[in-house]
C-alpha cells in the first residue's frame, strides 16, 4: 500500500519534479513549509476561503485517469482516501491549529463523499456561452469550472448568515478570476487570417462576447445580492466585467508572447487599486488592433 501510494504522488507532481532531482525535491518540500507558514498567518481572516483546498481535489479527482486501473485492487477506495488525506495534510494541520474543527469537518466531508459518490461526466453539459470564443466552453468543460458556481452561491449564504462581507467580495473575486480564464488561451492563426471581421470590429466582437459570457457567468452572483440585499455590493458588480475585458487586450496586445501577457495582468491585478493601470487601456486598445491587423495580414512561409 505504502509503494503505491509512493508512486501516485510521484506521478502527479511529475510535471514539475524532475526523478530523482533531490534538490529540486528539497526545494519543493520547503516551499511547502514556507506557504504553510503563511497560509496559517493569513487563515483567522479567510477560513472559509480555504475550503478551495477541498474543491481542488475534486477537479483532480474527475479529470485523473487512472481509477479503472486501481479499482482491481480491493482496496482502492483507502489507497484514494489516503492520498488526497496526505494531499490535504497542510490544510488540515492549519484548521487543527487554529481550533475550526468545523472546517475540519467539511474537508474531510468532501473527501468521503468523493470517493462515495460515482465519478460524473460532464461532457453532456451544454453551457449557454456565445461560441464566437469557443474558449469558454473549451475551459468549463476541460476545468470543470461548473463547479465553482455552487461555491459562489455557498459563499454568499455563509457571509450573509455570518454577517462577513469579505466572503461576498470573495465570491465576487472568483468570477472575475474565472471570465479571465479563457482569454489565456489561443485561436489558431488561420481563423485570425480567414476571418471575414476587419481587426477593428473582430476585437469590438471578442469584448462584446466576453461581457455577455461574464454576464452569465455571473448571474448567479447577481441574485445572490439581491436575495440577500446586498446593495452595496451590487454596485461592485460592473468591476467583475472590467477584468475580463483588460485580459482580452493584453491577451491580443501580446498575442505571440503569452508570458507577457500573465506578467502584464498580475501587475494590473496588483496595481489596480491605484488606478494607474486603466491610463494605459487607449493604447492598450490600439496596440491590439494592430497586432491582430498585422496577424491577419501576415503570410505563410515555405
Amino acid at each position: 500500500m505504502i509503494k503505491i501510494l509512493k508512486y501516485l504522488i510521484l506521478i502527479r507532481f511529475r510535471k514539475i519534479l524532475p526523478k530523482d532531482d533531490y534538490l529540486a525535491i528539497s526545494l519543493f518540500l520547503l516551499f511547502y513549509v514556507v506557504a504553510f507558514y503563511f497560509l496559517n498567518k493569513l487563515f483567522p481572516q479567510y477560513p472559509y476561503l480555504f475550503l478551495f483546498s477541498s474543491l481542488e481535489l475534486v477537479l483532480y479527482h474527475q479529470n485523473r485517469q487512472d481509477l479503472d486501473l486501481l479499482k482491481f485492487s480491493k482496496i482502492y477506495k483507502l489507497l484514494l482516501f489516503t492520498e488526497y488525506l496526505i494531499y490535504s495534510l497542510p490544510y488540515l494541520l492549519i484548521y487543527s491549529i487554529n481550533d475550526r474543527f468545523d472546517i475540519f469537518i467539511i474537508h474531510l466531508s468532501v473527501l468521503i463523499l468523493l470517493l462515495l459518490i460515482p465519478k460524473q461526466d460532464y461532457r453532456i453539459i451544454k453551457y449557454p456561452f456565445k461560441l464566437f470564443d469557443p474558449f469558454w466552453h473549451i475551459c468549463f468543460r476541460k476545468n470543470k469550472l461548473i463547479i465553482f458556481i455552487p461555491l459562489i452561491v455557498f459563499l454568499n449564504i455563509i457571509g450573509n448568515e455570518y454577517h462577513n462581507e469579505n466572503l461576498n467580495i470573495s465570491a465576487l473575486l472568483i468570477v472575475a478570476i474565472i471570465s479571465c480564464l479563457p482569454s489565456f488561451k489561443r485561436e489558431e492563426l488561420i481563423y485570425l487570417k480567414t476571418n471575414p471581421f476587419d481587426s477593428k470590429k473582430y476585437l469590438f466582437k471578442q469584448i462584446q462576447v466576453v461581457i455577455s459570457n461574464t454576464f452569465i457567468l455571473s448571474s448567479a452572483l447577481i441574485v445572490c445580492f439581491i436575495v440577500f440585499q446586498k446593495w452595496n455590493l451590487l454596485l461592485f458588480i460592473p468591476f467583475v466585467f472590467v477584468f475580463p475585458v483588460i485580459s482580452i487586450l493584453f491577451k491580443y496586445s501580446f498575442f505571440n508572447n503569452p508570458l507577457l501577457q500573465q506578467i502584464f495582468f498580475a501587475f494590473f491585478i496588483g496595481t489596480a487599486q491605484v488606478g494607474l493601470p486603466f491610463l494605459i487601456l487607449p493604447f492598450l486598445y490600439y496596440k491590439s488592433i494592430k497586432t491582430i491587423n498585422s496577424l491577419k495580414n501576415v503570410r505563410d512561409s515555405y
